[in-house]
């Protein structure tokens, strides 16, 4: 409760401060449009006005934040058409850039309030500066203009920062050290550029004692404006090119993390993702909602999301929360008070909601137009991702539906009937060859090869309902434990070798691996005569090579294939068939002596590095 009371006070004094801000910013702008007269070059002003604008809409962006160049044509105004102008002309500029940017009321006056009154500052302070300590040096007029320009810029780039960081301060959200140092680092080329850029006109003004006009001002200020430009449109470039690959990349790897149900894979995923600093994933099944993924600054007490049905049901677009508090939105209750901006994104696949995704960040208004772009592209493939994983649980539902009535039914028609019968002929021989012992053991006898029969289908349905062993142990393991007990069992001098990245394979392709492997290893111990094994198991970029390599007596593969026909579902032919089920490549070389290599070749593409297998060609 103390933490709650302490934010609604941080809030309150920020509030304050906002509004006292704001306050003497307007009285200032009011005394300026007074005090303000007429421009004798109305035309300057007017590109010096449109210069600033440009140079503000387009940032030079450096890290994740960015510099205006706009310093140096302030001062140039201020020093052509002194302080109320300046101010009057800043503040609309300001005021339209904010404006065009569709940014909050408050903080759009806020921040036109915060130049107004740095730049009335800046000048105060900077003249009485000039006053109190230079004017009695006898210093050249160039000297005096540099000292000037100096004291200028850095009183208004520290008041800037200063009302700006005041407000950080005093609002309850983090600010970092480290994000306090590089902001200063970027107000700090900011006034660098600024007095490189404005002493260029003085050394002009000095050396050839010119009046500044429009053509010279056009001249002058149009490299600065084309930077901006230019640095703006390369940046956004670079910028959406990252978005498109981080968003790429996520996606990938969501879709691993919710196939495979690692939620710990898809929090890895999200770190970082545009800023976001907490998030919550909720699930629709049916009728009912289920927290499936949260992190960052959420609270970890709450568990009754029963009534979100009706207000998630509400949402149909994406909603963008400005300034945030608890109890605006729906399910926010989740979020720290920390938490400034919010957006939720319902996910949706043909109009049908299966989840809803929100994420939040702690200052106010911080995502932008692009971000939300972002987001909401994001949002469609993790819908699909979704409703995808629902149908998966869904099918493996039937599924295990299917294989139980399976089992039933061969329980029933099989052994239960089987069973049902030796106990109706144990009873019959009983009543009918009681004094009979030979026909009775006759009776006995069938009874009892019936029995193993029907303990070998027993048998058979345990084994088959136990995991694979690719399943249990993965592929490699299997493998590896495979050819443990075969050197074990029959002392066969048996070597495994993989090469490449291991991944992961579908249950399909691993067990069409392991069948051709043991197949290939029990025709060894049974036909070969063979001393020495090689198995090699090699990932490459699109195919998966097993192959395995015995120095035995060789057979000839026509004769074998004439006989496998007879046992179609055993040996050759079936190692083949289950090959051409997945298109892939099953090769066999072998010649009387010689030994025999078994090549098996399943395309399975990899996104990343080539890794090459230099045996392939030589089989």
């Amino acid at each position: 409760m103390k933490k709650i009371d302490f934010t609604s006070m941080r809030e309150q004094v920020a509030s304050f401060y906002i509004y006292s801000i704001s306050f003497l910013g307007l009285i200032a702008v009011i005394i300026s449009l007074f005090l303000s007269e007429m421009p004798s070059h109305l035309i300057l002003l007017l590109l010096l006005i449109m210069f600033m604008g440009i140079t503000e809409y387009f940032p030079i962006r450096i890290w994740r934040g960015g510099i205006t160049l706009s310093l140096t044509l302030i001062y140039t105004m201020n020093w052509q058409f002194g302080i109320h102008i300046t101010v009057v002309s800043c503040v609309c500029v300001m005021l339209s850039i904010q404006l065009l940017r569709r940014l909050p009321m408050q903080r759009t006056v806020f921040n036109c309030a915060q130049l107004a009154l740095s730049i009335v500052l800046a000048e105060w302070l900077s003249s009485e500066c000039f006053s109190l300590f230079i004017s009695g040096m006898n210093l050249s007029v160039l000297y005096e203009k540099f000292i000037i320009l100096f004291l200028f810029s850095a009183f208004l780039c520290l008041f800037n920062s200063l009302f700006y960081d005041l407000l950080i301060i005093l609002l309850p959200q983090p600010y970092p050290l480290e994000e306090w140092r590089k902001k200063n680092i970027l107000v700090l080329w900011s006034l660098s550029f600024c007095l490189f850029y404005s002493s260029l006109i003085h050394i002009l003004d000095y050396r050839y004692r010119g009046v500044m006009d429009e053509i010279m001002v056009l001249f002058f200020f149009f490299p600065l404006v084309a930077i901006c430009i230019i640095s703006s449109f390369v940046r956004q470039i670079r910028v959406e090119k990252e978005r498109l690959y981080k968003l790429f990349s996520i996606t990938t790897e969501l879709s691993h993390g919710l196939s495979a149900g690692n939620l710990q894979q898809m929090k890895q995923s999200l770190k970082g993702f545009l800023g976001i600093q907490a998030y919550v994933l909720w699930a629709k099944d049916e009728e009912n909602w289920t927290l499936l993924l949260k992190d960052g600054k959420v609270r970890h007490d709450i568990s009754n999301y029963s009534d979100l049905y009706k207000e998630f049901e509400e949402i149909s677009e994406t909603v963008v929360v400005t300034d945030w508090k608890t109890g605006m939105a729906p399910g926010d209750e989740v979020f720290e008070n920390t938490m400034r901006s919010l957006v939720y994104l319902p996910l949706k696949v043909n109009h049908e909601l299966v989840g809803m995704f929100v994420a939040g960040k702690s200052r106010s208004a911080s995502f932008i137009t692009e971000d939300v772009q972002t987001l909401a592209t994001f949002a469609n493939q993790l819908g699909s991702l979704l409703k995808t994983r629902t149908l998966v649980s869904e099918q493996e539902k039937r599924t295990i539906l299917e294989e139980r009535n399976r089992i039933a039914r061969e329980i029933h028609d099989g052994i239960a009937q089987a069973l049902a019968g030796v106990i109706f002929q144990m009873e019959s021989a009983q009543r009918k060859y009681a004094d009979r012992p030979k026909d009775m053991q006759q009776v006995v006898d069938t009874s009892i090869k019936k029995l193993r029969k029907s303990l070998s289908e027993v048998r058979y349905s345990i084994y088959a309902l136990k995991p694979y062993p690719t399943q249990r142990l993965g592929l490699k393991q299997a493998i590896i434990n495979k050819v443990q007990s075969l050197k074990q069992e029959y002392g066969l001098a048996i070597t495994y070798h993989e090469r490449g990245r291991s991944r992961k394979l579908s249950f399909t392709k691993e067990r069409v691996i392991f069948d051709t492997l043991q197949e290939s290893l029990q025709n060894i111990i049974k036909h070969a005569k063979a001393d020495k094994v090689d198995v090699l198991l090699s990932y490459q970029r699109e195919h998966v090579l097993l192959k395995v390599k015995d120095n035995g007596i060789g057979f000839s593969l026509f004769e074998s294939m004439i006989k496998a026909k007879h046992e179609p579902h055993y040996g050759i032919l079936h190692m083949n068939e289950q090959a051409e089920q997945l298109g892939a490549a099953l090769q066999i070389d072998s010649s009387a002596g010689k030994g025999t290599e078994i090549t098996l070749l399943i395309p399975d593409s990899e996104m990343g590095e080539e890794y090459h297998d230099s045996n392939i060609s030589s089989g």
